[in-house]
């Protein structure tokens, strides 16, 4: 399986898998709203989607290696900041400098490097973007 796709089923896992961030979510299909991609029949918030996700070759002698960035982004209809706010630190606290299992892969770092709060223009919608910095290699 991919890396890509490794990366992905570790992180929703991990996300969909721990009540203080699942707390906080609409529930879509009796799961949390925890997505790769926004269901178009969704109508409630808040919600998370991970998508963005790139790597690169980072190989060794000894390992076929990948090095990239995974953006995590959190939506909300509530115009209190402490909404995406908690919701960003709920994902922090799962994912920064963490061990995720991924079959076929060792996680050699995760960490977040940058997270911001936009308003968006229709003035009440609120969109938290979190990029994690990944560095991987097969086993």
């Amino acid at each position: 399986m991919s890396s890509l796709v490794q990366i992905a089923i570790s992180i929703m896992s991990a996300l969909k898998s721990e009540s203080t961030l699942t707390s906080q979510l609409t529930t879509y299909a009796s799961s949390p709203a925890v997505f790769t991609h926004v269901p178009e029949d969704l109508t409630d918030y808040p919600y998370v989607v991970l998508y963005d996700t790139g790597l690169d070759g980072n190989d060794n002698d000894a390992h076929l290696g990948f090095d990239g960035v995974l953006n995590i982004h959190s939506w909300s209809d509530q115009r209190d900041m402490s909404v995406i706010g908690n919701i960003q630190k709920s994902i922090y606290d799962i994912l920064h400098n963490q061990e995720l299992t991924m079959t076929g892969y060792n996680l050699v770092d995760l960490h977040q490097e940058f997270t911001t709060i936009l308003r968006d223009p229709d003035g009440i919608t609120l969109h938290g973007v979190q990029r994690f910095k990944i560095i991987l290699q097969t086993n």
